[in-house]
């Protein structure tokens, strides 16, 4: 158990209270999209060169991620366009829409026990939050992806670093989600998956810290949380709300 009982608790959205169960044909459908975007630009490509441009523009959004920019959607498929050779064309803006609710075709599930845990939290009155970095669906599209789950009425606020113009680990994301819930930082905990992302970026700012490893188990080398569970049943044995 952490030392007390939290007033609030912030959520990481991918891999801690959400997953997609085929990550490759949403890949796949991504490429197709790539294609047929730069067939309406007149510059045609084929599935290995459209493959190749998403690879570039992931890594140039890691790129942005690490230096703490948060791309758009539009900014991504500006990128795509540029890397296919047809900068400024005027398909930019329907390969952004195409991309930002492409997300919507996939099938998206809450991880096992996160409908507990959040149920849990709110009978208890604990105040809870989202904070979500972004990257080809925004955060438009994910609040329709959390509704479709039955999970974002659980959320108080809802952060996304689209709308943010910055990603976690920078501190306005979560004082600004901590000042819609009411919540001072060291009366809060966050909760994600990622040790760059969420557990520094909490703990910067004075929040306790819980990585969940259920889904993705971050072996990176950045400082670990205060705590470490395997499944939503412990988190709230940590949380002392079990």
């Amino acid at each position: 158990m952490l030392l007390e009982r939290p007033r609030a608790v912030t959520f990481d959205c991918w891999s801690t209270v959400i997953y997609e169960t085929d990550p490759d044909a949403a890949h796949t459908r991504r490429i197709e999209i790539v294609c047929e975007a730069a067939h309406a630009a007149g510059m045609p490509v084929d599935e290995d060169l459209a493959a190749d441009v998403l690879r570039r523009t992931w890594d140039r959004f890691d790129v942005n991620w690490e230096a703490q920019v948060a791309p758009t959607p539009h900014d991504m498929a500006g990128w795509i366009l540029e890397f296919v050779g047809a900068p400024g064309v005027p398909v930019r803006g329907s390969l952004a829409r195409a991309l930002a609710v492409q997300s919507l075709e996939r099938r998206v599930l809450p991880l096992p026990g996160v409908d507990e845990t959040l149920r849990a939290l709110r009978r208890e009155g604990v105040r809870i939050g989202l904070i979500c970095d972004t990257g080809y669906s925004p955060g438009s599209t994910l609040r329709m992806i959390l509704a479709r789950t039955g999970l974002l009425d659980y959320f108080e606020v809802t952060t996304f670093s689209d709308e943010m113009g910055v990603p976690k680990p920078h501190p306005f994301v979560f004082s600004r989600t901590l000042e819609g819930l009411g919540t001072a930082p060291d009366d809060a905990v966050h909760v994600g998956d990622l040790k760059r992302t969420d557990v520094a970026g909490a703990r910067a700012l004075g929040m306790q810290t819980v990585r969940i490893n259920l889904h993705n188990d971050d072996d990176s080398e950045h400082p670990d949380a205060d705590v470490v569970v395997s499944s939503h049943e412990d988190l709230l044995a940590v949380l002392g709300y079990s």
